[in-house]
Formats: structure tokens, sequence, C-alpha cells
């Protein structure tokens, strides 16, 4: 009798070892399964942000230290796993008319924990300019008090360079690639206050190209566009830094020159006017010929409008063109 209950007791003694040993089996499968997919989630991560262009940042406040992802050192042009760079690092980074911005950014994130979304621009240590938005809150701990901030900065350096792109195709006459009429006429109100504020001169040329339609008539539409391309680089070499040229209409140009006088401003537009005269066209049949240019110079008045400048320069426009035309003419 004792032996058989031996054997008994034996044989469930095993049994249990026996499933206790499968379970430790099967625990241990399910937890290398369970890091496996915790790892290939990671990887999985890494490639969607990677994908994305968008990487996530920590900003740990009780230890003074910064964790990044892969992807944000990618962005900001660090190899990746590259030391942890300080605040200081990444407020350098970012170009120096945005830096107030995200400074004050982050001190609200951190003082009354105010989340923040950014358009930003950064220069990476190759010199390269990105833009990023950059988006951040903070995490409070038990007392109360913000312990962290987190976020993520996202890439849009091909989305912003295609917005500017497009800015400035809006700001551009197709055909000549100076400034569209909607574009200086901004401009003029804007270079006209600034005058006024700072008791600057400011001048303003009204220019055409003389029996343009004599042009057309006689070679064609298409040297007719080439000559007003040719006036328009004649008058984008040859303004100076900080003027504006621009396509008012037709064969009708203007140029604005911010902090300039009528006086002046004649030795440059005399330049422009020979530099035209100089010219020699040729048609698709050997044809050549010359073209001129008429150019009514104005200078701001006290209690003018952009209106009344623009009216006094097509006045001494109309002047020079009834002494002969191929000349320039001050506004009187």
């Amino acid at each position: 009798m004792w032996m058989t209950l031996v054997v008994i007791l034996t044989g469930l003694l095993t049994a249990q070892t026996l499933a206790f040993v499968s379970f430790l089996r099967r625990e241990k499968a399910r937890r290398a399964l369970a890091e496996q997919d915790a790892g290939e989630c990671r990887v999985r991560m890494v490639e969607i942000q990677k994908l994305a262009r968008i990487g996530n940042w920590e900003f740990d406040l009780i230890n003074d230290q910064i964790r990044w992802s892969a992807e944000t050192f990618h962005i900001f042009g660090l190899p990746p796993g590259s030391e942890e760079p300080e605040f200081a690092d990444v407020l350098l980074a970012v170009d120096p008319e945005d830096r107030p911005l995200f400074d004050q950014a982050i001190e609200r994130a951190i003082s009354v924990g105010q989340p923040y979304r950014l358009d930003l621009r950064i220069r990476t240590p190759d010199g390269t300019q990105k833009f990023i938005n950059a988006k951040g809150s903070a995490v409070y701990g038990e007392v109360g008090a913000v312990v962290r901030l987190i976020g993520t900065v996202l890439d849009i350096t091909d989305r912003k360079r295609e917005e500017n792109r497009l800015a400035e195709q809006a700001r551009r006459n197709t055909l000549t690639g100076l400034a569209n009429r909607r574009h200086f006429s901004s401009e003029l109100e804007h270079e006209i206050r600034a005058a006024r504020e700072a008791t600057h001169p400011l001048s303003l040329c009204m220019c055409d190209i003389d029996k343009f339609k004599h042009v057309n008539d006689h070679y064609g539409h298409g040297a007719g566009d080439e000559v007003i391309r040719a006036l328009a680089r004649c008058l984008a070499d040859g303004v100076r830094r900080g003027d504006l040229a621009a396509r008012w209409g037709g064969d009708e140009f203007c140029i604005l020159f911010p902090g300039t006088g009528s006086t002046s401003v004649q030795i440059c537009v005399e330049r422009i006017r020979q530099k035209l005269e100089s010219l020699v066209f040729t048609t698709e049949k050997g044809q050549q010929y010359c073209v001129t240019g008429t150019f009514g110079i104005a200078e701001l008045r006290p209690g003018m409008s952009s209106a009344d400048l623009v009216e006094l320069a097509d006045q001494a426009l109309y002047r020079a063109k009834q002494q002969g035309r191929n000349r320039l003419a001050l506004a009187s």
C-alpha cells in the first residue's frame, strides 16, 4: 500500500514538474516573441519617421537631458547616434530671425505648460537651410510641475520651397521676369510710407518703347516680345540693389528708386537708355533693326499719393515724347 502511494505521489510530482517546465518554456517563447515584435515595431517606427520626414524628441527637465529619434538627427543634419545635443545647441541651429520666437515658445511651455506649433528655419552643420514644423507640449509630474517636454519636428523644406516659388511666381510678369503691376503697386505704397517716416527721398521712373506698334506691325509679335524682354534685361541690369523694376503693362515699364532723389536717378536711367539704344535686333529673315525708349522721372513730394506720383512720372514721360523721344525728362 505504501509503495502504491509513493508511486502515485511520484507520478503527480513528475506531472506537475513537467507542466511547470512546459509553462516556463511557453512563457519564454512568448517573451521572446514579444521582444521580437517590439524590435520590429521600433524598426518600423524608424522607417515610418524616415518616410514621413518626421522625428520626435524629449527634453527631460529634471536631468537636463534631450533625447532624439534617429530621424530628428537626420533632419538637423547630424549622424544618427551622435551625442545628444544641449538645448543651447538646438537654439543655435535655428535661424537668428526665428530664434526669439522659438525661445519664447519653449519658455512658455516650461513655465505655464503652453503647447506650441511653429514653422522655423534651421541651418545644418554643412550650411544647408531647412524649414521645419516644430510642435511641443509639456508633461506634468506628480506635484503638478512640468517635468518633461515632448514634441515632433517635421521637415517641410520641399513644401516651403514650392510655396515660395509659387509666391515669387505670383509677383513676377511671365514674359519678362520683372515684378508685375500688382506687386509693384504694393511695394510703391510700402516705400512711400517708409520714405515719409524716415524723411528719405523716393523717385519713380516710367518708360516705354518708342514706336512699339511699328515693331509688331513690321516684324511680328514675336519680335515685339523679344524687344520687351530686351528692355526688361536692360532695366534689371541697370538698377541698383534695392531698386525695383516692373512691367507696368504692354510696352510700358516702371522703376522705383527708394532713398534716391530724381537728380541722382537721371544717371542710372541714362545708362539704361543708352544700353537699349545700342542693341541690334535680327529677325528670322535676317532683317536688322534698333529700338529706343523714352523715360519720365518724378520725385515724391509732401502730401502725394502713389497715384499722384505715377501720374507725375507719366506726365514727364509724355513731355519727353513731345520733345522728340529717345530721351528722359524730369517732372517739373
